[in-house]
C-alpha cells in the first residue's frame, strides 16, 4: 500500500518530462517558422522593385499592373461567359463550361485558404488593386499566382496546340507570379505555395472533370435552341 504514490509520482513524473519535450519542440518549432517569416519579410521587401512609383523599378509599374488585370478573375470570368455565348460546336461548349466551374473552384480554394491563413500582406504594399473582394486584404496564397498556374495548365493542356503559343502562356503565368513580389502585393512565400496550389487545384479538378455528354445533357435545352 504504501508503493503506490512512489508509482504514481514516477507516472506523474514522466507524464512531466513528456510534456515538457512537447512544449520544447513546439516551441523551437516557432522559432524556426518565425524565423522563416522573417527571412520572408525581409526577401520580399528587397525584391518590392515596383512597388511604389519612387522604387527603383518603379517605372514599370503600369506595366506589372497590366499583368495584375490580365491574370484578375473578373475578366476571366466574363471572358468564359462570352466564349460560351458564343460556341457551337460541343467540344467548344465541353471547354467553355469546365472552364467556368474551374475557375470557380480556384475562387473557392484560394478564398477558403485565405479565410484560414490570415496572412497580412507586406507592409510596403499599396492596396490600390482592380475590384478587390474584401478576403483579399489577406496574402497568403497569392490568388493571382494560383489562378495563373491553372490557367496555363488549362490553356495549354485543353486549348492551345501551338508551340509559340504554348510557350506565350507559360511566360505569362511566370510573369504574374513573379509581378505579384515586384508589386510588393505579396510575400515571396505566398506567390510560390500559390503557384503549387494553383498546380494541384488543376489536377484535382481533372477528377471532376464535366464530359461532353454531361455538359450538353444539363444544357439540352439552351443548346437544342441556340448552339447546335
Amino acid at each position: 500500500m504504501r508503493k503506490r504514490p512512489i508509482v504514481q509520482k514516477v507516472d506523474d513524473v514522466q507524464i512531466s518530462e513528456e510534456e515538457t519535450t512537447t512544449q520544447v519542440c513546439t516551441s523551437a518549432c516557432l522559432s524556426v517558422w518565425d524565423s522563416f517569416l522573417r527571412l520572408d519579410d525581409q526577401y520580399t521587401k528587397q525584391l518590392a522593385l515596383c512597388a511604389t512609383r519612387d522604387a527603383p523599378l518603379g517605372y514599370l509599374r503600369p506595366l506589372m499592373k497590366v499583368l495584375e488585370i490580365s491574370c484578375h478573375g473578373v475578366p476571366w470570368i466574363l471572358g468564359t461567359a462570352v466564349m460560351f455565348l458564343c460556341s457551337h460546336r460541343s467540344q467548344d461548349i465541353e471547354i467553355s463550361v469546365n472552364l467556368f466551374f474551374a475557375l470557380m473552384f480556384d475562387l473557392i480554394v484560394v478564398g477558403v485558404l485565405k479565410a484560414t491563413f490570415r496572412r497580412s500582406r507586406p507592409s510596403h504594399n499599396v492596396m490600390d488593386m482592380f475590384a478587390a473582394p474584401s478576403v483579399d486584404k489577406f496574402s497568403f496564397p497569392s490568388g493571382h499566382s494560383t489562378r495563373a498556374a491553372f490557367m496555363a495548365l488549362f490553356l495549354c493542356n485543353h486549348m492551345l496546340s501551338n508551340p509559340l503559343y504554348i510557350l506565350v502562356v507559360c511566360m505569362w503565368s511566370l510573369s504574374v507570379s513573379a509581378s505579384r513580389i515586384l508589386l510588393g502585393r505579396h510575400h515571396i512565400l505566398d506567390v510560390v505555395c500559390g503557384f503549387g496550389i494553383g498546380v494541384l487545384s488543376y489536377y484535382t479538378y481533372l477528377n471532376v472533370w464535366l464530359s461532353q455528354d454531361t455538359c450538353l445533357h444539363y444544357l439540352d435545352t439552351y443548346f437544342g435552341h441556340v448552339h447546335l
